[in-house]
């Protein structure tokens, strides 16, 4: 299996969105209960920037298989070193180790973008996803407790954080 990150161009927005969509149908890895549009994207896909907080692609043979991006924590000029991880693999790529590729791509790539820190907010209840930040070194920093309403339970968050 080959895998290939890639800076996203506006051409991958389509499948990115697709991807992202999947998400929201679990209720695992994002707050979003219904599915968005690229169009109701377009801010979120332009607070990229390559220099700082870039968006890539994970191709798995060619194919888009997920997205991992850096986005800003905060729009305060404290946190300008900190990002917030967002990490989503198609259904069909899961469970290849592509997320654990992901995480060590974005602990490469931090310290060249001037990242100090990489935060990661995850539901407690997607324990592949806690397990992943944990292999990766992250740290549990907090919880907060049933503050996502899902529609048919509420969903507690967790915070992980690493230090680069």
């Amino acid at each position: 299996m080959s895998v290939e990150f890639r800076l996203a161009q506006i051409d991958d927005q389509a499948a990115i969105i697709a991807i992202y969509n999947q998400a929201v149908a679990t209720k695992g890895s994002t707050a979003d209960l219904t599915p968005v549009t690229v169009a109701q994207r377009q801010p979120w896909f332009a607070a990229f920037t390559p220099a700082h907080f870039p968006l890539w692609v994970i191709e798995s043979d060619g194919e888009v298989a997920g997205f991992v991006g850096l986005e800003p924590y905060s729009d305060r000029a404290g946190y300008r070193q900190t990002a917030e991880v967002a990490l989503y693999l198609d259904d069909h790529h899961q469970g290849q180790h592509l997320g654990t590729q992901a995480v060590d791509f974005i602990a490469q790539q931090a310290p060249q973008l001037g990242v100090t820190t990489v935060i990661s907010r995850i539901f407690g209840h997607n324990r592949a996803s806690r397990h992943l930040f944990e292999k990766a070194g992250y740290a549990h920093w907090g919880h907060l407790p049933a503050v996502a309403e899902m529609q048919g339970f509420t969903a507690d968050l967790e915070v992980y954080g690493h230090h680069f």
